[in-house]
């Protein structure tokens, strides 16, 4: 895909190095970027050049709620992190394909955090949410709009599911152009490190991939169809 800067999450575009890709499905991939605000934060994110979750084929969301159990499953046996924090912000929501700030195309990853932050208390301050049985409801419940998707517990612990949209089409370019990560970054009270090229988070990244391949040697998951597998 062609674009002023190279698209991060083409793996043949060689910005995530071998290293950093954890673990490879049919359609998806997981990952362990640079930026790492906490340790353990993690990507999951298609081959294949796509704006956001909402334009997945329908068949992939099997493969995704695969990949987000073993992401589950790592910061329960590493972290001690009974829940995730899941979110995305969908720019590309209503078909643009390249970040109107940043220049970079946008492809489509979904991110998890092993930490305790109210996602849904902090974006209901500047956005409505339409709440979502999970990421396979959001091309209905965007309605071809930008959107950010969270999937965390809220302020009482209750795991809640939701699209987050503008108050009104008219508003969506603020929403294409609003960054998320300086945003949770400072409700942790880690405002510097809400931007990767400030703080690129390279020592929590080399831990956490050292986490993950203890975690991988010792770990099995069934495929669909299949017995039980082993990483490779």
């Amino acid at each position: 895909m062609s674009g002023a800067r190279p698209c991060v999450y083409c793996l043949d575009n060689g910005q995530i190095e071998p290293r950093q890709v954890l673990f490879r499905g049919e359609h998806l991939y997981l990952c362990a970027p640079r930026g790492q605000m906490i340790e353990g934060y993690l990507a999951i994110s298609p081959y294949r050049c796509v704006g956001c979750l909402a334009h997945f084929p329908p068949e992939w969301f099997a493969e995704l709620a695969r990949l987000k159990a073993i992401v589950a499953g790592f910061y329960r046996a590493a972290y001690r992190v009974a829940q995730p924090v899941f979110y995305e912000q969908g720019r590309g929501g209503r078909g643009a394909v390249t970040d109107r700030a940043g220049g970079f195309p946008l492809h489509a990853h979904l991110c998890a955090l092993p930490a305790a932050v109210d996602l849904h208390g902090l974006l209901a301050r500047h956005y409505a949410a339409v709440p979502v049985p999970g990421p396979e409801a959001l091309p209905e419940a965007t309605g071809h709009r930008p959107y950010i998707y969270a999937e965390a517990p809220d302020a009482q612990g209750c795991v809640r599911m939701a699209a987050y949209r503008a108050a009104s089409p008219a508003q969506d370019i603020l929403l294409e152009q609003a960054r998320l990560k300086p945003l949770i970054a400072a409700e942790m009270n880690m405002p510097e490190r809400g931007d990767w090229r400030a703080y690129p988070g390279d020592e929590e990244l080399a831990r956490l991939i050292e986490r993950f391949a203890a975690f991988q040697a010792n770990a099995t998951w069934t495929s669909p169809g299949s017995s039980a597998k082993r990483f490779p």
